[in-house]
């Protein structure tokens, strides 16, 4: 959005501006009004890329879109402050480095789940990237922080709208916790399904032990027992990670192998990255290692 800010400028006299101290003052506040808004909400100020289609019959039944529309309580801004200042400058990082690792330049990659995509940012430059979200709400956002996308599409995880084999890849992260384990079977298959021969899938899947869990536990608590806020955050954490054998045990289920699995301190001990391949599938030999990585 551009728009002209008005000022009032006196008659001018020798020696003297015709800037007033009132209006330099109000000109200094509205720039530091849209700094602090730059980096509260930096996609504001994004050109925005198309979203492909909406469809108005998808069902959303954990209310996505009530979770990433605008938030007017000072509990939910707050939240989503602090979860964007994690995405960008904790999660972004961690997921480029997976992506790197796992996928050669070029790749065409299904992010499943997209949300806001604020972690998708830079990854634009070095494989191309079809984002579907069941929330609308979720699709703005993401086409505003990434509005060179190859395509952004809503869509239901379980009946993805793509045929078989279309793409190398298929990632999301903060998505399967959200299901029953007979649901990320059904979302496991569907990926399973549009994977090409030699594709993998990259989930990164919070534990039960992290952090966040216990942290948003107690917030929960506080905001329904003290503030008397009924509403939780997030839609609700059912099936967060167990450990190792948790996450073989599900990617089976979808028609998986796990390749490769990690938990350490590169996003604060909070989620486990899975990398998987479809079931009797010999998965390829490794990349190369990113010269970025060697420097």
């Amino acid at each position: 959005l551009v728009r002209e800010v008005p000022i009032v400028l006196t008659a001018r006299t020798y020696g003297h501006s015709k800037l007033t101290f009132d209006e330099a003052a109000r000109s200094g506040r509205f720039l530091l009004q849209l700094a602090w808004e730059r980096c509260r909400r930096p996609e504001q100020f994004r050109l925005r890329a198309g979203v492909r289609r909406v469809d108005p019959a998808l069902h959303d039944p954990q209310h996505w879109d009530s979770y990433w529309s605008s938030k007017t309580d000072t509990s939910g801004w707050l939240y989503d402050l602090v979860a964007g200042i994690y995405r960008r400058g904790v999660i972004m990082p961690y997921l480029e480095r997976f992506v790197r690792r796992s996928f050669p330049p070029g790749a065409t990659l299904l992010h499943a789940g997209c949300g806001s995509g604020q972690v998708d940012v830079r990854l634009h430059g070095r494989v191309r990237i079809t984002a579907v979200d069941i929330s609308p709400a979720a699709l703005r956002l993401y086409a505003r922080h990434n509005p060179v996308a190859a395509r952004i599409e809503q869509a239901d995880i379980f009946r993805l709208p793509f045929a078989d084999a279309t793409f190398d890849g298929a990632y999301n992260l903060g998505v399967m916790e959200h299901f029953t384990t007979d649901e990320i079977a059904r979302i496991l298959s569907e990926l399973r399904r549009v994977l090409r021969p030699g594709g993998k899938a990259l989930l990164l899947w919070p534990r039960t032990s992290a952090p966040s869990v216990w942290v948003l536990r107690v917030a929960h608590w506080f905001l329904s027992r003290v503030a008397g806020r009924a509403a939780p955050l997030h839609p609700p954490e059912i099936s967060l990670l167990r450990g190792r054998a948790d996450a073989q045990a599900h990617l089976r289920r979808g028609g998986f192998d796990l390749v490769n699995y990690h938990y350490g301190p590169g996003d604060l001990f909070i989620q486990a990255v899975l990398v998987a391949v479809p079931a009797g599938k010999v998965p390829p030999p490794p990349l190369a290692p990113d010269p970025e990585q060697c420097s």
